[in-house]
């Protein structure tokens, strides 16, 4: 992290001790750093608990910390879901953002790997509108075998976990569940907000859902990650404007996904340039 980065990281947390640790997470964990005791940061009255030597530092800046469009979900505040599914919750930095932005919402969390979903625990497991389970989505119900590197746990689960520079690939075994039967028996009958980023499996898992529930939801935002993400576009294309950031040689890239029904509402509530940057 170069002088600029860190003032800005300072600037948005007024934690120097925050600051230090975000700026030294990558290198730490390319050192092999590993298992340090959990850190602590105070967002807006809230305790966020995070793994310092590892990307949790990372999460929580673009997350939580950047403002306006710079957030890493910066969505149309004028959307106001009632019900959010967050498809790969991490620790949690995306829950509580959406909880900020949209308080009245029902967010239901998914996060597989167990270390990871215990520090989501503590994190959102007291807010009464959410509700988060330790498993994977996807299109069966199955005990997987995720890859992750110990240090980055926000490529948990990649397809090229195996190249990872921060340390010893490891595995865990987790379980998965068909999506479309979860939100059934969640008795879910539409879903408003989609987040996901599941490293290669988003679209075994939106394809899995009810048909009729895809089609209905208002805003899709999240990475994809191979060449399934072109076989996803087509799937959302029929009711969805999208909104694409990729480059060249690089698989993984962010999405948005604006329902055609709500374009006319929301086009000018936001600064549609913002996603692109």
């Amino acid at each position: 992290m170069g002088v600029r980065h860190f003032l800005r990281v300072l600037a948005r947390s007024r934690s120097v001790r925050f600051a230090i640790e975000a700026g030294r997470a990558f290198s730490l964990a390319r050192a092999g750093v590993r298992a340090q005791p959990l850190a602590k940061f105070r967002w807006r009255n809230h305790d966020v608990f995070y793994r310092p030597a590892t990307s949790d530092p990372l999460a929580i800046n673009q997350v939580l910390l950047r403002k306006g469009g710079k957030a890493e979900y910066y969505l149309p505040p004028a959307l106001e879901p009632k019900v959010i599914l967050d498809i790969g919750s991490n620790i949690g930095t995306s829950i509580l953002f959406f909880h900020e932005q949209f308080p009245e919402a029902k967010i239901f969390g998914f996060e597989p790997h167990p270390e990871t979903f215990h520090i989501l625990q503590q994190n959102v497991g007291s807010i009464p509108s959410v509700q988060i389970f330790n498993w994977a989505l996807g299109a069966t119900d199955q005990t997987i075998s995720l890859a992750f590197d110990g240090a980055d746990f926000s490529r948990f689960g990649a397809k090229d976990a195996t190249a990872s520079p921060l340390g010893t690939i490891t595995t865990a075994e987790c379980e998965m569940k068909n999506a479309g039967e979860v939100v059934k028996k969640l008795g879910l009958a539409r879903v408003d907000l989609i987040k996901i980023d599941c490293e290669g499996a988003e679209y075994d898992v939106l394809r899995a859902l009810p048909e009729e529930m895809l089609r209905q939801c208002q805003w899709i935002v999240g990475e994809m990650h191979d060449q399934s993400a072109f076989n996803l576009l087509a799937l959302l294309a029929p009711h969805f404007d999208l909104d694409l950031k990729k480059r060249m040689f690089v698989p993984s890239f962010r999405f948005h996904a604006c329902n055609l029904a709500r374009v006319q509402q929301l086009q000018g509530t936001f600064d549609r340039n913002a996603l692109q940057r």
